[in-house]
């Protein structure tokens, strides 16, 4: 404090008398002349009494009405008394600033002297003065001009320095203790003028370019920039970013053409981000561009003519074959479709679902992943021939909202809308909500051209619909997502011997999923992945008998946790350990004919299982990949499946995998315990899991940044194959027929499939697209699974395999017409023959084969930016080529035609 209070008093009063005459008004200054003394006169008070804080208050008020150095001073002794030394630092050193009394001067120094070591005093020196200081950010405010010194609390600081006409200088980080540390900058002065320009081009339109790591326009554009040398950074989702150093010289253009190579991620490979080149399986992706160009409506559709995959649909359920292996009646349980990594396949067959009844559109998928060969040691069951990821779009940019309809594949029409939330930098949310309709198409199968009044043709009777929710929403680290999936299908086939061309023949399936994860970075080296999920599967089938209606029934609901830790102590080696439980605490059936309930039952199971992973670099070219998965289950034990691949980069341009594995496929409920009263089929308990031995080369070349070629040869044996057999006929006393019902057994022949596939691609570039793969493969029986009998000759009670078609090619192509606003998509695929379900020598009805197939698809695809509108219309089956394909022992029908010529378009609206 000041001496005395009248000195005090006195001091206010001629401080608040300048600010008034010199200020805006007398009134104004009066009044806030008066109020400034009263908050001074109360702070002093408080001073007197010890009550630091209370004075600080006020004198902080009498400061702001109206600033004055005697009181900044004040404000100074109650923070040095308060013990808050860095800011009376600061209000000791405006104090001084412009004090022209020395006495007074005096008084200021010798406090400032007092606590400087109790502070980090910065001395900031600036060449030359006069420069803007900050303290780590801009956005937190100047500290004054340099030369300035600062007290702060001792801590790590980096110091800025800003002045017009100069470039900016910053200090690297320091360590400031207590006491004096000296900060020297030098400005370096802006040469106006000396500027030269960078006409930047690459062959993909939009790419991003940054300058000295600051962002300043998408290609192609024409940038400014400072002579001198800049280091220039190229980059573009999907694609490998390039960085290259140019000299720009004074008034003079520097071109730089660019030629961006595709990096196509995948997950599902080791369920960690990687290249599909390192990937420890032989993988394809489809793209965004293709998805959206062929406004592909199903997940089946758009995997149609990629490399070693088939499709089969017999108007219940479309299903997928890999590499020979598309077991007829299995409803795709070989195949494990995932959302973003989560299984969708349900607990009652292990169905996968890639028709409509997996989604109602595919406007929400970014891209699809295809894995080939055993993936049982990521995921256990069902990810037997090979696994299919559905990655969903994220929140890009604003907040925005999405509007869309279609028409497709014999008039289904299909409505959406979608929601896309940013929550800040690091939070968004977006939801879909979609729901589509169709009659379907008229049928005539000769098989049932006895029926009175139909004669063998099924109208009216092919209609679904479906509707489905999805969402996520995610906040750094946290994740939780979900999907409600239903689809109602009327049924023209009259399998299941169902009376003929009764629309009462309906099956409902509906698949719901919450899953949440979290995935913390521990530290550089240490990532946690912990997760936990709720499903819900529920089917519903009415199937018209000449004795009355029968209605199947089965609910089941499961919950499952997760725990994985990935350690990555050194470059390019990572290290995965987890392991994971579910309880399906809900798997009830049941069975009703007119009334009569004939199956009731809910054998409920668990699985636990544990696994781990290595990727360890060999030399700077050749990767090992190795883990090994051991999954338990309450119906039958336990099964150990590894994985091994040798992953070799003989040259910059070339990649070669080895790749060796195993996986199973546990007995499904269904398969187990369903029966409807031994009226057509009987449980099956004492099945085993079905086993897969795999083995793999491939061979990848780079002839070009956009062209790439791929070679490889594969053979898998399969073991302890669950096949159904049976006609599924009760016995009949009256007409001396025995007993023949509808049974699984794991077949005694196991199933040796060995290929080759060759594919040439061309990368997606502005709309340019090329693709033309084939694959050859050959299938048959074998005697035993001995090593001698793969070289042996065909098991002789066994025929061919069925649905295994021994050819299949596919041509895909892009091609812009008007830019972006009409892009012409075209896809050929080719199909060999099938053989049917009669693979029994002791069959009296001969084994048939289906006919090949060649397929045009052909789609016109646009969009119009300034709207937000994306259209496309197009073919399917263009020459209306009418296939089959082979059918399951449920069928009095041996082969289901397919769909003929079909139409499509959609309209999809971004506000």
């Amino acid at each position: 404090m000041l001496a005395r209070p009248f000195l005090r008093r006195f001091a206010l009063a001629l401080a608040l008398w300048t600010a008034a005459f010199c200020g805006s008004g007398h009134a104004r200054a009066d009044d806030l002349a008066d109020e400034a003394d009263l908050q001074f006169q109360l702070g002093a008070d408080r001073y007197q009494k010890g009550d630091y804080q209370g004075a600080l208050e006020h004198f902080l008020a009498s400061n702001r009405l109206v600033p004055n150095r005697n009181v900044g001073f004040n404000i100074a002794r109650c923070y040095e008394q308060l013990q808050q030394y860095p800011a009376a630092f600061r209000y000791y050193t405006q104090a001084l600033e412009g004090e022209k009394d020395p006495q007074a001067r005096g008084r200021v120094e010798a406090a400032l002297e007092k606590i400087k070591p109790r502070v980090a005093v910065l001395k900031i020196v600036t060449e030359p003065p006069g420069a803007t200081i900050y303290i780590d950010r801009r956005d937190l405010g100047p500290r004054g001009n340099s030369p300035r010194t600062l007290g702060l609390p001792p801590g790590r600081y980096k110091v800025i320095a800003d002045m017009p006409n100069y470039e900016s200088a910053e200090s690297p980080e320091l360590e400031a203790s207590l006491g004096e540390t000296l900060v020297q900058l030098r400005l370096t002065p802006k040469l106006e003028g000396l500027t030269g320009s960078l006409v930047v081009n690459a062959d993909e339109r939009g790419a991003l370019i940054e300058v000295d790591g600051r962002p300043r326009a998408f290609t192609p554009a024409i940038v400014t920039v400072p002579a001198g040398t800049h280091r220039i950074r190229i980059s573009l989702k999907g694609f490998r970013t390039i960085e290259q150093t140019a000299q720009v010289r004074p008034n003079d253009e520097t071109k730089l053409d660019f030629v961006l190579t595709q990096a196509e991620q995948v997950t599902a490979a080791s369920r960690a981000s990687e290249t599909v080149e390192e990937a420890p399986s032989s993988v394809s992706i489809v793209r965004s561009e293709e998805i959206r160009g062929m406004s592909y409506p199903t997940i089946a559709e758009a995997l149609r003519g990629v490399r070693g995959v088939y499709v089969s649909d017999d108007r219940s359920y479309v299903a997928l074959g890999y590499r020979g292996l598309g077991r007829l009646g299995n409803y795709g349980n070989r195949v494990l479709v995932l959302l973003d990594g989560q299984p969708t396949n349900d607990n009652w067959i292990g169905s996968s679902y890639v028709g409509y009844d997996a989604r109602t559109d595919l406007e929400d998928i970014e891209r699809i992943e295809v894995v080939r060969g055993p993936g049982s040691v990521l995921y256990g069951t069902n990810a037997f021939s090979g696994v299919v990821n559905l990655v969903t779009r994220g929140v890009e940019g604003k907040t925005s909202g999405e509007a869309g309809a279609g028409v497709s594949e014999y008039g289904i029409g299909r409505g959406r809308v979608r929601s896309n939330v940013r929550l800040g930098d690091d939070a968004s949310l977006w939801m879909s909500v979609a729901a589509g309709r169709g009659n379907g198409r008229d049928f005539y199968f000769p098989e049932y051209a006895d029926v009175p009044v139909l004669a063998g043709n099924a109208r009216d009777v092919d209609g679904s619909k479906s509707g489905t929710v999805n969402g996520r929403v995610t906040y750094k680290a946290l994740t939780a997502m979900w999907l409600l999936q239903s689809r109602n299908k009327w049924v023209p086939t009259a399998e299941y011997d169902t009376l003929f061309g009764d629309r009462r023949f309906q099956q409902v399936d509906t698949r719901g999923l919450l899953e949440i994860r979290f995935e913390p970075e521990i530290s550089r080296s240490v990532q946690l992945m912990s997760r936990a999920h709720v499903n819900y599967y529920n089917f519903r089938g009415q199937y018209p008998l000449e004795e009355g209606l029968e209605k199947d029934t089965f609910d089941g609901s499961w919950l499952g946790i997760e725990q994985r830790v990935v350690v990555t102590p050194a470059s390019r080696v990572r290290l995965t350990i987890g392991g994971e439980a579910q309880f399906h605490y809900l798997a009830h059936e049941t069975v009703d004919v007119a009334g009569t309930s004939y199956l009731d039952e809910d054998p409920t199971y668990q699985i636990q299982a544990g696994y781990l992973l290595a990727d360890l670099p060999l030399t700077r070219t050749v990767r090992l990949s190795a883990g090994s998965r051991l999954d338990h289950y309450s119906t039958f034990g336990s099964s150990n499946n590894p994985r091994v691949a040798l992953i070799v980069h003989p040259y910059d341009a070339g990649n070669l995998k080895l790749l060796a594995g195993k996986a199973f496929r546990a007995p499904s409920i269904y398969e187990l315990s369903y029966n409807d009263g031994y009226n057509t089929q009987k449980p099956s308990p004492n099945l085993r899991p079905e086993s897969i031995y795999s083995g793999e080369i491939e061979f990848s070349h780079r002839f070009s940044p956009t062209v790439s070629g791929t070679i490889a040869t594969y053979g898998n044996l399969v073991r302890d194959l669950v096949v159904i057999r049976g006609t599924g006929t009760p016995a009949d006393p009256m007409a001396g027929t025995a007993e023949d019902l509808y049974y699984y057994e794991n077949s005694s022949a196991p199933v040796l499939s060995v290929g080759a596939e060759v594919e040439v691609r061309r990368d997606w570039r502005q709309g340019w697209m090329l693709a033309a793969s084939y694959s050859a493969q050959h299938s048959r029986y074998l005697r035993g699974a001995g090593l001698s009998d793969l070289l042996g000759s065909a098991h002789p009670d066994f025929r061919r395999v069925p649905n295994a078609p021994e050819h299949l090619a596919s041509l895909r192509a892009g091609v812009p017409i008007l830019s972006h606003a009409l892009l012409a998509s075209t896809r050929i695929s080719i199909e060999g023959p099938r053989f049917d379900r009669h693979d029994e020598a002791s069959d009296p009805e001969p084994q048939g084969e289906t006919d090949a197939a060649a397929i045009w698809d052909f789609v016109l695809s646009g969009e119009e930016a300034r709207w937000g509108l994306r259209y496309a219309f197009g073919i399917y089956n263009v020459f209306d080529w009418r296939y089959s394909v082979p059918v399951s022992n449920e069928f009095r029908q041996k082969t289901i035609v397919q769909n003929g010529r079909t139409f499509l378009a959609t309209a999809n609206l971004t506000f």
